[in-house]
């Protein structure tokens, strides 16, 4: 039974000033997405404006990084139209921002420079009307998080609020569910480091739709990139019903059909034989290994990546020629018939050109799909994978002992790096490990690398924690890396990938092993436990993002505090040096591990 919520009412300025304590929480787990566009949170800053009243906001009491938040069940749409407008994000319809000196707290970020005001300037007597506003808080002291689940999806589903799609992930824990959501984000690339989130750094992973400075451009998700499906589709998160189709037809024999009523099915929805179709998939998928579908879908991904990497046309444009509304199914197809090629026969792409060339126009040619939305039949899907899986063959040879399969190198790449916007502190980037003036290897920094590895663990029981070698923060380091070396870097967000290369061709002979072991030696002689040791040599990886090679260490908190030489060391930020646990501070510090 769940328990009673405390209603009361707080005015936007409070609001605010909570949200500038970084005292909003959001859990992806359940919560969808930013979405409003500049016109919804216009319509509702007016209805604020106006003194119209406008629908409850839901939170839990939740503890975070210790301290106690508000997790927003919800209204996170709303808070954020409030705080953004706030901050002269977006103007109202008259083209008028907020007015920066309405209120103490905006006006010192204003004099400190934090903020900046955009003109022309709202009338000041409208800005304290919005943020003398009483918002209605309904404040709910619950803690059990299937509680919470079903709170939000009662609240969702009746008022359909949210997609389709929406609804059945909310709360979902099934394997299935789990391996959709985190392929989806992957894929967006609307990644974080973990489930929970401040709201202030939803912003810096949600999609926008206006081509906004904040956050990830629509245009640029692959599924809108490619013409696979357009802007309002991704809203609607039909790329996430894209991946549930994709991963029953992997796991299901014979592949199931598409239609609104079996994806409802997966989930457990609709009637009582859903419950027979969502337990196939799930025992289909532990049978498989959660782990291993997650790998082999994303290496399928990849190698449709790189088989249209830098090409002319898009992938349904080379396909089918203008988007039409079918696209997706093609896209189901081709990514299902190279899942055959690749995964289940164990070939490899013998030469990348000629099967980009063979895919042109095979829609019309091999790839004859009937209708537009509705059912898909098991038999049309198996057919058409089949006889498209036989055209491209001819482009696949057999895999040899030596060759790696079921890896995604790209994709984890660029996950690894725009997961490190919402928790820099558990990243750290460095160009190479030899320096640029001397040519000489830097050993300190090689320890100081691990050392830091080892304060990123100690944020807590199950902290996880990376350092990527060959990859730059900054334009400038880039610059210097590609003149030093001759080379050039490929950007990834706010990163640039260098790639050790230069540093292996110039002091390693050409011989990527001898670097390699350069780490795995360090990683011996390191003063740590040797369960960390372990744990460091198995987790090492290099690989390789379009001819780019990177170092990817990893550490995982799964073992207690970890001490590095004779002391333990904490990191608070991103590009800060590990600093040592005080006397004073170690009850507090050990306790994180209970």
């Amino acid at each position: 039974m769940a328990s009673q919520p405390t209603i009361n009412g707080k005015v936007v300025e409070r609001s605010y000033e909570d949200y500038r304590n970084n005292l909003y929480l959001v859990n992806r787990r359940y919560q969808r997405k930013l979405v409003w566009g500049v016109s919804e949170k216009r319509a509702f800053i007016d209805s604020l404006a106006n003194g119209y009243p406008v629908p409850l906001f839901l939170f839990s009491i939740s503890t975070y990084k210790d301290n106690v938040r508000n997790e927003i069940i919800d209204g996170m749409q709303r808070l954020n139209a409030i705080f953004s407008f706030i901050e002269n994000e977006y103007p109202l319809d008259n083209g008028c921002y907020f007015d920066l000196s309405s209120t103490a707290l905006t006006k010192d970020l204003l004099d400190k420079g934090i903020l900046t005001q955009k003109k022309p300037i709202l009338d000041r007597s409208v800005c304290v009307k919005i943020v003398s506003y009483e918002l209605p808080y309904s404040i709910y002291n619950e803690s059990n998080p299937n509680v919470i689940d079903e709170v939000f999806r009662r609240i969702n589903s009746n008022g359909q609020h949210l997609s389709r799609q929406e609804i059945r992930q909310a709360g979902a824990t099934s394997e299935f569910a789990q391996l959709v959501r985190l392929l989806s984000y992957q894929i967006r690339s609307d990644v974080s480091h973990d489930d929970l989130l401040l709201l202030s750094q939803m912003q810096e992973i949600s999609i926008n739709q206006e081509n906004s400075d904040i956050g990830i451009n629509a245009d640029s998700v692959f599924w809108v990139k490619e013409n696979i499906i357009n802007k309002e589709d991704l809203r609607q998160s039909m790329d996430e019903e894209q991946v549930a189709d994709i991963l029953a037809a992997m796991v299901l024999n014979p592949i199931p059909p598409s239609n609104v009523s079996v994806l409802d099915e997966y989930y457990g929805f609709r009637n009582v034989d859903s419950e027979l179709r969502g337990q196939r998939i799930e025992d289909a998928i532990l049978a498989t290994n959660p782990e291993r579908l997650l790998d082999q879908f994303l290496y399928v991904l990849d190698e449709i990546k790189k088989t249209f990497y830098n090409r002319p046309k898009t992938i349904i444009g080379q396909m089918v020629g203008p988007r039409i509304y079918k696209a997706p199914r093609y896209f189901q197809v081709l990514f299902l018939s190279m899942y055959e090629l690749l995964v289940r026969q164990e070939k490899k792409i013998l030469d990348y050109d000629a099967l980009y060339n063979k895919l042109e126009n095979i829609g019309s040619r091999t790839m004859s799909i009937s209708g537009g939305g509705g059912w898909w039949a098991s038999k049309e899907k198996t057919d058409l994978i089949s006889a498209t899986a036989a055209v491209l063959s001819p482009h696949f040879v057999n895999r040899t002992d030596g060759d790696p399969m079921y890896y995604s190198y790209t994709t984890e790449l660029e996950t690894l790096l725009k997961q490190s916007r919402t928790e820099n502190s558990q990243y750290d980037f460095k160009q190479g490990i030899f320096t640029l003036s001397t040519g000489v290897r830097n050993d300190e920094l090689i320890r100081k690398i691990f050392k830091t590895l080892s304060a990123m663990a100690n944020l807590g029981k199950n902290a996880v924690g990376y350092i990527l070698v060959g990859v730059a923060d900054n334009l400038d380091d880039a610059k210097q890396i590609s003149d030093r070396y001759q080379s050039d870097y490929r950007k990834v967000g706010s990163f640039y990938i260098t790639g050790i290369d230069g540093e292996v061709q110039e002091f390693m002979n050409g011989n990527y092993d001898r670097y390699y072991e350069i780490f795995k030696n360090a990683i011996n002689i390191m003063p740590m436990s040797e369960h960390y040791k372990r744990q460091l040599g198995s987790k090492i990886r290099m690989v390789n993002y379009y001819s780019k090679s990177v170092i990817i260490l990893k550490i995982v908190c799964d073992n207690g505090a970890v001490f590095f030489g004779d002391g333990y060391f904490t990191r608070s930020g991103a590009s800060n040096d590990p600093v040592p646990v005080s006397p004073e501070s170690m009850p507090a510090f050990f306790a994180k591990f209970l």
